[in-house]
């Protein structure tokens, strides 16, 4: 797949948390918000190369995700009467 490798550069990625921990002078709280970035950092192991100033909040994952169909389908419905301005 093309840029599957570049996503998966270890120097890089250790080169970056060396950037990262000079900046960081105080605690930060960093929250990611979709399940797929969550996934991704844990899986790969990312919050490992932080510092630790930094805490990850796990969110509440983004509204595509997180909500359910059936919300999607009722609001499809108001959107298409002619008498709703859906927003």
């Amino acid at each position: 797949m093309k840029f599957l490798s570049e996503y998966r550069d270890q120097k890089a990625a250790e080169q970056l948390a060396v950037a990262i921990r000079k900046k960081v002078t105080r605690p930060w709280t960093i929250m990611e918000i979709c399940g797929g970035q969550t996934h991704t950092i844990v899986k790969s192991g990312l919050e490992d190369l932080l510092p630790k100033e930094i805490t990850l909040v796990h969110g509440p994952g983004c509204p595509v995700c997180v909500t359910p169909i059936e919300l999607i389908d009722k609001a499809v419905a108001i959107a298409k009467r002619p008498d709703a301005i859906f927003c």
